[in-house]
C-alpha cells in the first residue's frame, strides 16, 4: 500500500467500506492530516462545505479507524472507549501504536508475511 501523502488518501477512500484486514499507522495519520486540511480549506471559501465533507468523511475514516485497531491486534470496538471520559485519550495512544508482525487479523502491510 502506499505510504505518501496522496496515495493514503485514496487509499481512504478506495476502501471505505471495508473493516477487513489492516491499515498502517502512516497511512491512518497521512489520510487524517488531509481530511483536516481539505476541511479546513473548504470552510474557509465555502459556507457549511466543510461540514457536509466531515460527514461524508465520516465512514471512510471511520473504517480505517477500525483497519488501523486491527493492525494493533485490537478489535474495532475499542473505539466505543472514545464515548466516555478519557477514553479518547486511550484511542489516541491506541492509534499511535505501532505493529509487530502478522497477527489474527492477517499479514503485516508493513513487514509482510512474518510468522507469528
Amino acid at each position: 500500500m502506499e505510504t505518501n501523502a496522496f496515495g493514503a488518501f485514496i487509499e481512504m477512500w478506495a476502501r471505505a467500506f471495508d473493516i477487513s484486514g489492516r491499515t498502517r499507522r502512516s497511512t491512518y495519520w497521512w489520510s487524517t492530516v488531509i481530511t483536516i486540511v481539505i476541511s479546513l480549506i473548504l470552510g474557509a471559501f465555502f459556507p457549511y462545505a466543510d461540514r457536509i465533507f466531515s460527514i461524508l468523511a465520516a465512514i471512510p475514516m471511520l473504517t480505517m479507524a477500525i483497519r488501523r485497531l486491527h493492525d494493533i491486534d485490537k478489535r474495532g470496538w475499542w473505539l466505543l472507549l472514545s464515548l466516555i471520559p478519557l477514553g479518547g485519550i486511550a484511542v489516541f495512544v491506541l492509534l499511535l501504536m505501532d505493529s509487530d508482525g502478522a497477527n489474527r487479523f492477517g499479514d503485516s502491510p508493513k513487514y509482510g508475511k512474518v510468522p507469528l
